[in-house]
């Protein structure tokens, strides 16, 4: 890119805007929102009621449920949901910190600043650097010993496994972000929606069933875990990783790559399959980003710009062979 003039992101926002695809469509998410409730309530229910069998059935498919639910926070905190601050905010509090167990302060720091900001940049974005993993060598070199055997010898086999905790790891850092955060009325609001949390989805079910109200909840976010991996990963995982930048925007189409999902199971990444979109222009609503992908796409090629679409299943072998060799590929500078 750096012999070419880079053409301005503008002219490409205003054929999207022209299409009307920033129009939000509150009404729709709101319905979706309230039919992913009833299939949860509905299978809590069957649980509750016909035990172990039931629960072995219908907690993945909870599961899916649950990260989709929660997928409504993250567009509620790119203020893609609603045209009122203030039912983005109370949608964020009632998917992410009361569902979810996540401070949307920690979520909004993490993932919009830090990930959308500087996607794949070495020592900056949060989500190429899941403790204990490294996805560069860079990343290699910077952690303790002990870090750099199992990057070495267990990285490779651990990634996917490990990835059951990964609910657990971002509610600790939500925990430790909440701890360190000013005492204000935003702060008092989350920390009350994080207890709900976890009366709510821990003591109640323990006082009611004991140790297998608990163990429901822990394995459906183990699986959510699972689900967020293959959401976010295959997305990022396999692209350069950044040393430096220079053009943001270009910077996102290098580092980002679309992921074709059959429709019926596009649903449940609510946008997420559409990350070149998604990064370029957060506040589309995930609606309207099958249309805005096209558009952009045809932008791109008059430009000579390349952009990224990748089958699913590619995606994620690629993501998966990319984990095996990550701690030793050095980072790029990309002009």
């Amino acid at each position: 890119m750096c012999d070419r003039v880079v053409p301005d992101l503008g002219e490409l926002r205003g054929e999207l805007r022209a299409a009307g695809l920033f129009e939000l469509r509150e009404g729709r998410s709101l319905v979706e929102l309230v039919a992913l409730v009833a299939a949860m309530v509905a299978g809590l229910w069957a649980i509750a009621s016909y035990g172990t069998y039931a629960a072995l059935a219908l907690v993945p498919v909870l599961a899916l449920i649950c990260t989709s639910f929660a997928m409504y926070g993250h567009e509620c905190s790119h203020r893609s949901l609603s045209a009122s601050p203030r039912r983005n905010a109370v949608i964020a509090h009632l998917t992410f910190t009361v569902f979810s167990g996540l401070s949307t302060s920690y979520w909004r720091n993490k993932h919009d600043r830090l990930h959308h900001g500087h996607p794949n940049v070495e020592g900056v974005d949060p989500d190429i650097k899941p403790f204990p993993f490294a996805s560069s060598q860079g990343g290699h070199d910077a952690c303790g010993p002990k870090e750099r055997f199992f990057q070495r010898y267990f990285q490779r086999w651990l990634f996917w496994p490990m990835s059951t905790l990964m609910c657990v790891g971002m509610r600790r850092s939500s925990i430790v972000h909440m701890w360190r955060a000013p005492r204000n009325r935003a702060w008092a609001i989350e920390v009350a929606c994080l207890a709900i949390h976890h009366v709510g989805w821990i003591g109640v079910p323990l006082a009611i069933w004991g140790l297998r109200g608990f163990a429901v909840y822990a394995t459906i976010w183990a699986g959510v875990g699972i689900l967020l991996a293959l959401i976010f990963a295959p997305a990022h995982m396999g692209l350069p990783v950044i040393a430096e930048a220079r053009h943001d925007w270009v910077h996102q189409l290098q580092t980002t790559r679309n992921l074709q999902v059959p429709r019926p199971l596009s649903f449940f990444f609510v946008g997420l399959d559409y990350q070149i979109e998604h990064h370029l222009f957060p506040k589309i609503p995930h609606a309207n980003l099958p249309r805005a992908a096209a558009i952009t796409q045809a932008w791109c090629a008059r430009h000579g710009i390349e952009y990224t679409t990748t089958p699913y299943v590619q995606a994620l072998a690629g993501s998966i062979a990319f984990m095996g060799s990550a701690w030793r590929t050095p980072s790029a500078v990309v002009a």
